[in-house]
């Protein structure tokens, strides 16, 4: 932060305040606060004016009981002042002086700001007089931006580009040469309707409807917009901006996503996965998760992300902090209450400092590809586009249509190579393709070995796993599960025994089988329920039952025989030997 603008006095000087009460509004860079009073007392000293900007730090004016003696407090804001600003400070008239000399004097403002006034009257620091000598720019003609409407180094070359020493000579108020330099007017070709002969604002906007365009609004470029543009426009005059591109399949980090989102007591969105990713990859960059101050290049330990959101009054980037340390359930959280406190206007400086790493995301708009502007100090950011979908060759040569993530990185390339650049995003890609690693174990766990990986079929090739024990995992294509014994049979019953696997399987060929036949047929059933046991409990399997549940208003007949035929088509009861029947029965729902 360089300097903040009073906006509004709540109260007037002379006025009581209470504890609490709010006594002005301030803006602060990205963030507009009201100045509360710290105790009861009188509005005795204003040292600034509305639309007044100063450097933070700055005394605005002194709070405190009507018979107090305040000579300090005016002593030490006069320091502070001149210190800050340059300028001595000089107290406000109050309010009903300053009143009376308005009426005696029988002097507007307006007529007041037509007055011809000399250099030496002008309020200006030395510098920019200093200045104003080098370029030949009458100091009348400029309007100050410094404290109390004071002239700057600044203002001076800000007048001397946009032509103030052609247009010294100009009779303008100051808001007319203002408002002239907002619309390209030049002075010199307006004709004046002011006092003895001076430019008025509605002149200017007059002539620059004349040429051929007329103003539908006007909106001042100050405050916030004037803090990004600075900020934006040092970021690409210092930074050497580069941006690499890549995309990400999508499809495991919507399976994850998913996922976590059912398992934790919190909405978890694509977002927080992301967040979480690009920690991962910043563990692994650390260059990246860094600012360039000074010469400095100053690595991090702490990975705190910056969110760009899109405000009212601009862009802003809330700080998600330490992200590295925090579960998903955590980000998910106080990323939502971040971004909502920021679209709220309800954050506060402290939200907006202290970023390391910062992601913007116009995919929500429709953006397919952009290139990112730093937000200095960091040394990179990362551009998140729209989700699309491309056809994909699969494991069979089919094509498939798979949702893509593209992204984009920008980079300081006075900091890190592109060959860096690059290597994170490989990395970055990596976690989000397979992003099962960074859930929970509780989740990762339960989705499997080959969870969000695209489907691989097991073509009829199985494989058993068995590192020792009675115990061991079987492979089937892209899935996986377990299968066990009873502890008598030196097993530790975790899991379903290789019997209980081939029910599985018969049950599951009955029911489509017998599914297939009610299509062929015509037969409405609604619903199937197989179930297959096995006897004796363990050991060899003397007797095989299966019990099929239908739910249909078909009758019996016509059910009996769908069983009898769907057990003829069942693949798997054709494997059963020959001395073992499957005896098989029916009944409806």
């Amino acid at each position: 932060m360089e300097r903040g603008e009073l906006l509004e006095w709540r109260i007037d000087a002379g006025a009581t305040v209470e504890e609490g009460e709010v006594i002005a509004e301030v803006e602060s860079e990205k963030s507009i606060a009201e100045v509360d009073a710290r105790e009861d007392g009188v509005l005795r000293e204003t040292y600034l004016e509305e639309g007044g900007t100063v450097p933070p730090g700055t005394p605005i004016g002194i709070v405190a009981p009507e018979d107090a003696d305040i000579g300090d407090l005016e002593a030490e804001a006069s320091a502070d002042i001149e210190e800050a600003t340059g300028e001595t400070a000089a107290e406000e008239p109050a309010a009903e002086e300053s009143a009376a000399a308005s009426a005696d004097s029988g002097a507007t403002s307006d007529t007041a700001a037509a007055t011809d006034t000399t250099d030496d009257e002008v309020r200006a620091s030395p510098r920019a007089r200093e200045r104003a000598a080098d370029l030949e720019v009458d100091l009348s003609s400029v309007e100050g931006t410094g404290y109390q409407g004071s002239i700057t180094e600044d203002d001076v070359e800000a007048a001397a580009e946009s032509g103030g020493a052609a247009e010294a000579d100009v009779n303008a108020s100051p808001r007319a040469r203002k408002r002239a330099e907002e619309l390209g007017v030049d002075l010199t070709t307006v004709e004046g309707t002011g006092y003895q002969g001076s430019i008025t604002e509605d002149d200017v906007e007059d002539a620059a409807g004349s040429g051929g365009r007329t103003p539908v609004e006007t909106r001042p470029f100050s405050g916030m917009r004037q803090t990004i543009a600075a900020r934006l426009g040092e970021s690409y005059r210092e930074a050497v901006h580069v941006t690499v591109h890549r995309k990400a399949d999508a499809e495991a980090l919507f399976d994850a996503t998913d996922a976590a989102d059912d398992a934790l007591e919190t909405d978890v969105s694509i977002q927080d996965l992301l967040v979480l990713a690009i920690s991962a990859t910043l563990e692994d960059h650390p260059e990246f998760n860094a600012t360039f101050e000074d010469e400095v290049h100053t690595l991090w330990a702490e990975h705190n992300v910056g969110l760009a959101v899109d405000v009212e009054h601009g862009l802003i980037a809330p700080v998600l902090r330490d992200v590295g340390s925090k579960s998903l359930a955590t980000i998910a959280d106080e990323r939502r209450d971040l971004v909502g406190s920021a679209l709220e206007g309800e954050y506060t400086m402290d939200d907006l400092q202290g970023g390391t790493f910062t992601v913007t995301n116009l995919g929500v708009l429709g953006v397919e590809s952009f290139d990112p502007v730093i937000n200095p100090p960091q040394v990179a950011i990362l551009g998140v586009n729209a989700i699309s979908e491309a056809p994909t060759r699969g494991p069979n040569d089919e094509v498939e249509w798979r949702r893509q993530l593209p992204l984009d990185l920008s980079f300081d390339h006075r900091i890190v190579d592109g060959a860096d650049a690059a290597r994170f995003l490989e990395t970055l890609v990596d976690h989000l393709e397979e992003p099962w690693a960074l859930l929970p174990d509780e989740i990762s766990a339960g989705a499997g070995a080959g969870a969000g990986a695209p489907t691989e079929m097991p073509e009829r090739t199985v494989t058993a796993h068995n590192p020792d024990g009675m115990a061991g995992t079987i492979e089937a294509g892209s899935f996986e599960w377990g299968y066990d014994e009873p502890e008598e049979a030196g097993g530790t019953e975790t899991g379903p025994t290789p019997v209980d696997v081939f029910l599985g399987s018969l049950a599951a060929c009955l029911s489509l089988s017998i599914r297939f036949q009610a299509g062929k047929r015509d037969t409405p059933v609604d619903g199937i329920d197989v179930t297959t046991t096995a006897e004796p409990e363990h050991g060899s399997v003397e007797q095989l039952e299966a019990t099929v549940k239908l739910e249909s208003d078909t009758d019996d007949d016509t059910l009996e025989r769908l069983v009898d035929i769907g057990e003829r088509g069942c693949h798997v009861s054709q494997l059963v030997r020959d001395d073992l029947e499957v005896e098989i029965s029916w009944e409806r729902v």
